[in-house]
């Protein structure tokens, strides 16, 4: 069990599966990921189409670890997802049609008083459905940087942990700037994320996957790490959003493989979620 005295005794591991809400696909791949107990948490994309039966799904079950996955991005051509909040300055965050872009190259632009009350408005969306979050994150990294800062200082006003390593796979150069805030504010957060491929290569086949994991796992360090990847079942609906199904679909059967099981029970890993970091977080253990 995950204490404030014993976190860098163990090997940590949330298990965790990003953009629960996103389609039908992925909300049936990761009720079911839970209900085996692949996974040890999600994350809510309240503005998509499918987070209502992501959120009625939850509510029958008060377990179930469940963040606010914080969006600002809509990164396919005919599957799209703009703002909660309709509030002044709002059409900033959206292309033409109302939907957000596709990559966050346009972020830094936009007044972070608009971006504050969007985040927030995600957030009391999800509580309104019922939910406890236990913790925040963020799709695409759209924060990171210029509103990074925010999303620390959200997980203080929430209480909640986030998702925020000092050393990222990818740096954008504020990581001890980040940290000095989370730790002013009593804000928890991993010590490392682990973020698998998005996208394999044609000759990188499931067994490819497989081992890529089997050797992250091996190479975990004391501490908190997350590893979070995107499963989803092979649908005709996953298949005509993304590209990318390919690797959604390895994703859901990574953490049911026998042999991922067999490296995480012989590599002593002990398996939480970010509830453990939260209630941590709030002095309950």
């Amino acid at each position: 069990m995950l204490t404030s005295k014993n976190r860098y005794n163990h090997k940590f591991l949330i298990v965790h599966a990003d953009d629960f809400g996103m389609c039908h696909a992925t909300n049936r791949a990761i009720l079911d990921l839970w209900e085996r107990r692949a996974i040890t948490s999600t994350t809510l994309m309240v503005n998509c189409p499918w987070a209502l039966e992501a959120a009625a799904a939850a509510s029958f079950d008060p377990k179930l670890d469940i963040g606010v996955h914080l969006t600002s991005t809509s990164e396919w051509e005919f599957y799209k997802w703009g703002p909660v909040l309709n509030q002044p300055g709002a059409e900033t965050l959206t292309d033409k049609q109302g939907h957000f872009p596709p990559d966050a190259a346009y972020m830094p632009d936009v007044d972070p008083a608009v971006v504050r009350a969007e985040m927030n408005a995600q957030i009391m969306l999800a509580k309104s459905w019922g939910l406890e979050p236990t913790h925040l994150d963020n799709h695409m990294g759209s924060l990171r940087n210029v509103h990074h800062g925010l999303l620390i200082e959200l997980g203080a006003e929430h209480d909640l942990p986030v998702r925020f390593s000092i050393n990222p796979a990818y740096a954008t150069g504020d990581e001890a700037e980040i940290s000095a805030l989370a730790q002013e504010l009593g804000v928890l957060h991993p010590d490392q994320v682990i973020g698998l491929p998005f996208t394999y290569d044609e000759d990188q086949d499931y067994t490819f996957a497989r081992d890529h994991v089997i050797e992250l796992l091996r190479g975990l360090e004391p501490g908190i790490t997350e590893m979070l990847f995107h499963p989803s079942l092979d649908t005709d609906e996953l298949r005509a959003i993304t590209d990318s199904w390919p690797s959604r679909v390895f994703d859901y059967d990574l953490f049911q493989d026998a042999e991922v099981r067999r490296a995480i029970e012989e590599e002593g890993i002990v398996l939480i979620g970010w509830r453990e970091l939260r209630e941590v977080q709030r002095g309950k253990r």
